[in-house]
């Protein structure tokens, strides 16, 4: 049951993050790749790929889409000319701020604003501790770090 529920969940979210994705002419993965690369710009691909739970291979491939439509911009690291390095460009931060017009499209804000404050934070508790042996302790600590930069940014969501 808990299994089916978390899925159900899973697919809700999808759609709404396609929902808010098509309407700035991005997919779910770009738009989460733009966000990533707000808060930590220059990133690796390897680094891309672990926050974003995707392969290298798909983040490699996207981010040649992404280049070539002006959204990112890689560079050869200073120190290690085999890495690249993964940088948002200018039309890749006003695409990213555009994304935000789509809030509206996460049902699942306006549950959680419904719920009492005491529930939210005992579900968070299970997603982090879920998410931490799952996903692991590097990926959560992009969750706690972004989201502080967010709530330290709320009147300007312009970032990095």
């Amino acid at each position: 049951m808990l299994l089916n529920l978390i899925r159900g969940l899973y697919k809700a979210l999808d759609n709404d993050w396609r929902k808010a994705a098509a309407e700035v002419g991005l997919t779910p993965c770009q738009q989460h790749l733009l966000w990533i690369l707000s808060f930590k710009n220059g990133s690796t691909l390897t680094e891309l790929s672990e926050i974003g739970v995707w392969h290298v291979s798909t983040v490699m491939s996207m981010v040649e889409r992404m280049e070539r439509n002006g959204l990112v911009s890689k560079e050869v690291d200073s120190n290690d000319a085999r890495t690249k390095r993964i940088f948002i460009t200018e039309k890749g931060r006003r695409v990213r701020q555009e994304t935000l017009k789509g809030e509206g499209h996460f049902r699942l804000l306006a549950l959680l604003n419904n719920m009492k404050e005491k529930e939210v934070e005992e579900g968070t508790k299970i997603l982090q501790y879920l998410v931490s042996e799952l996903l692991g302790e590097r990926f959560l600590e992009f969750v706690h770090t972004s989201a502080e930069q967010i709530l330290n940014n709320k009147e300007n969501l312009a970032l990095e």
